[in-house]
């Protein structure tokens, strides 16, 4: 989960909750000190609404008019805590209206209003307008920390079936798929080989891990550092 790769913009990500929120606030502050017209990005789960780091961040973020892009992905669940058992209401894009920034909520799981949404705070953090913050609502499909977990484990009550069956029928890809079909920008056959370049591309990928040699002891600190 310890991945960076600076000269696309990727500026890191870690398994810490709220850990990458700080960074993208320095790397905003560090653009608008070059004058350099980049916007930064923090994406982080509702979980991590409940860390410090993230207010003490929207504060400086609206306090220096930095262009920094808050998006909080809000899959109603904290880890397998239902939103409601650990925040007072779960409307959280409202944490950002104390501190003068500009916020909404949006679906998610809806591909061309996310674009739009995200097309439009980009250009205000772009003019100096300052930071702007986005709920997402959307869902997770599968388990948080492994196969066994929620859904498609033995682990089944923790989420309502209707909840998930619900979800599912919002699925993001299939929803945008429907909206390319009925808009005529793509064909039912062009999906289908689209979907077998990418099963062929995957069955590739697994079989050449499966080929691989172990990694061995002397390689340790390998890609660790640049």
């Amino acid at each position: 989960m310890h991945v960076i790769d600076p000269e696309i913009g990727m500026m890191g990500s870690a398994p810490i909750v709220g850990g990458t929120i700080s960074l993208a606030l320095g790397a905003a502050l560090a653009s608008k000190i070059r004058k350099d017209q980049r916007v930064s990005v923090s994406f982080f789960g509702d979980g991590a609404t409940g860390e410090g780091v993230l207010y003490e961040s929207l504060n400086f973020a609206s306090l220096k008019k930095l262009p920094l892009l808050f998006v909080c992905e809000n899959n109603l669940y904290s880890t397998h805590l239902p939103i409601l058992e650990c925040r007072i209401n779960d409307v959280i894009h409202e944490i950002g209206k104390p501190c003068s920034i500009a916020t909404c909520r949006i679906d998610g799981n809806n591909v061309i209003e996310v674009y739009e949404t995200a097309k439009d705070a980009l250009d205000q953090c772009r003019r100096g307008e300052g930071p702007v913050f986005i709920e997402a609502l959307t869902y997770r499909l599968r388990g948080h920390v492994g196969p066994d977990d929620n859904i498609q484990g033995t682990h089944t009550d923790i989420r309502p079936a209707e909840e998930i069956k619900e979800w599912t029928r919002r699925d993001p890809i299939q929803q945008f798929e429907r909206h390319l079909l009925t808009s005529g920008m793509i064909t039912l056959s062009e999906i289908e080989a689209m979907i077998t370049e990418i099963d062929s591309e995957i069955r590739d990928a697994y079989q050449f891990t499966q080929n691989s040699e172990f990694p061995q002891p002397h390689e340790l600190k390998n890609y660790v550092y640049k």
